[in-house]
């Protein structure tokens, strides 16, 4: 699962979120900050730096709707906790992707393209829901251990 984020996993999600300076030390932190409401403009950040994926792609993340995604955007409202659970799970699948499979391109191909151990489903896909991005991380873990079926 996502949720076994290691500190430099922590901060390298952070970075993509535009904060580095702020990254949280553990899960436990990390966890409470997402309780706490994380501020908007970490969306606006993941946003600007993955641009190739749509808003309705941002809204199947999320979990949320277009509508929802266009009010968040510039927003100084912290997000919603389901929210930003959502938004820091794909940042810290973004990292490990990109560990795995060697860049930002090459994840972001991956993450778009149908694979086998996922039933045929894009990884991009299965995120709206904490077992899709569960399985998304298991298949990762299993590529970059050789045991990828």
């Amino acid at each position: 699962m996502p949720f076994d984020a290691s500190s430099a996993e922590l901060r390298a999600a952070w970075r993509y979120l535009g904060a580095p300076e702020n990254a949280p030390d553990t899960p436990v932190d990390l966890h409470a900050r997402i309780e706490a409401g994380l501020p908007a403009r970490l969306f606006d950040q993941l946003r600007n730096a993955l641009r190739e994926i749509p808003d309705r792609t941002w809204a199947e993340i999320l979990a949320i709707s277009v509508s929802q995604i266009k009010r968040i955007r510039g927003s100084d409202e912290p997000l919603k906790t389901d929210v930003g659970s959502h938004l820091v799970i794909f940042a810290l699948l973004m990292v490990r992707a990109e560990d795995v499979l060697g860049g930002r391109d090459a994840a972001l191909k991956w993450f778009q393209s149908e694979q086998m151990a996922l039933g045929g489903r894009k990884p991009i896909e299965m995120l709206d829901t904490y077992i899709g991005a569960g399985l998304v991380d298991r298949v990762l873990r299993q590529m970059d251990y050789g045991v990828y079926i």
